[in-house]
Formats: C-alpha cells, sequence, structure tokens
C-alpha cells in the first residue's frame, strides 16, 4: 500500500466514523426514530460483536448469547424505539466500566503486568526495561482513572441532565478525548522516556488489537 493509499483509507475510516457518530447522536435525542435510522445505529455495534463472538473461546456460547439478543430486540422493537437514548447510554457506560476493570484488574501484579505493559512488550524489539514498565504501570493508572470518571459523567448527565448534553458527551466528545489521551501520552512518553524504543499512535493500537486475540 503506497504512501498517498494509506492516506486516503485513514481519511475515509475518520469521514466514516465522524459521520457515524453525528448520526448517533441525532438519533439518541430523536424522540421516536425510524426503524431504518435504529437499524443503521446498531448495524455497527451488531457486527463488532459478531467479530468478537466468532473469535471467542467460547464461540457457540456468544453466538447463542447474541442471537438471544437479537431477539429481544425484535420483540421489544417499538419500546426501543421510544428508549433508544437507553440502548447507547448502556452501550457507553457499559464500555466504559469494563475498560476500568480491564485496565484496573491488571494494577495489581507488579509493574510487568500491567495491561499497558503487557501491549508494550509486544513491540519491544528487546527485553522489558524495568523503567519503561514502571512509566506503562502509570499509563495504566490514569486509563483507568480516565474510564472510570467517564463512567461516572455519563451516568450522571444521563440521569440529572438533558438528554443532549449526556449524548454530546458520550457520542462526540468521548472519542476526541480518547484520542487526545493517546497524543497526549506519546509526547509525554518522548519527553519522559526520551532514549527508549517509542511507537507511534498506529503501532500502539494494532499492539493491543494482537494482544486481545492472544
Amino acid at each position: 500500500m503506497t504512501r498517498l493509499t494509506r492516506l486516503f483509507v485513514i481519511a475515509a475510516i475518520a469521514v466514516a466514523g465522524a459521520a457515524y457518530l453525528t448520526f448517533s447522536h441525532l438519533l439518541t435525542v430523536a424522540e421516536r426514530p425510524s426503524v431504518l435510522m435504529l437499524a443503521l445505529g446498531v448495524t455497527p455495534l451488531t457486527i463488532m460483536a459478531l467479530i468478537a463472538a466468532l473469535h471467542s473461546r467460547m464461540r457457540w456460547l456468544a453466538l447463542t448469547l447474541l442471537a438471544l439478543l437479537a431477539l429481544t430486540v425484535l420483540l421489544y422493537l417499538e419500546e426501543l424505539r421510544n428508549h433508544v437514548n437507553w440502548l447507547y447510554f448502556m452501550q457507553h457506560a457499559g464500555a466504559m466500566v469494563l475498560l476500568a476493570v480491564t485496565f484496573g484488574s491488571t494494577l495489581g501484579r507488579g509493574d510487568t503486568d500491567a495491561l499497558c505493559s503487557r501491549v508494550t512488550r509486544l513491540m519491544l524489539p528487546g527485553p522489558a526495561d524495568p523503567t519503561y514498565m514502571r512509566y506503562t504501570w502509570k499509563v495504566t493508572v490514569v486509563w483507568t482513572i480516565y474510564f472510570i470518571a467517564s463512567a461516572i459523567v455519563s451516568v450522571g448527565l444521563f440521569f440529572f441532565g438533558p438528554i443532549a448534553v449526556w449524548s454530546y458527551f458520550a457520542n462526540l466528545l468521548t472519542p476526541v478525548i480518547v484520542g487526545l489521551m493517546f497524543v497526549v501520552e506519546y509526547l509525554v512518553r518522548v519527553r519522559v522516556l526520551p532514549d527508549r524504543a517509542h511507537f507511534s499512535i498506529a503501532q500502539t493500537i494494532q499492539a493491543y488489537r494482537t494482544y486481545e486475540r492472544r
């Protein structure tokens, strides 16, 4: 793949992502969206869940649960149209809680076993540097704190604020914050550990995907 082609693909993905996030916001604040809008809104999540189920070690159990979930959605489709914001709330808050548990549960096992340390070890060309591992442990702490804070804000805004404000936070602001955290972490790492190996954001994301498949 040429550099121009790669840039075109990245731009296309960025545009598609922005379009989907905007659509999600409009769907969330809609009083009673059409069935087509609802179907388009849940399609990406459904595809990701299906892919995850197919790669799961308990594939048939995961696929069975997805089938039961799909049946439940069909049976309660009208109710879901009237409360579509709950679907996005459970998706956002649930993801934040799950990620907080995923990252936080690895903090008590030493520097090298923290989730960010494990991902970093996949990219290092040689043995793990204790100083580097201590830094990546701290990065895991920061991500854990962010996911906990994001879940708390999501719950607070959803139940005690206007749904439009919650939607701005969940559908539009959250991806921006996550992207900024990746950028800031990279800049901090280069400054704090100038003589260590450094990896791009794309390499880090790819390593995390590799870690998930292990």
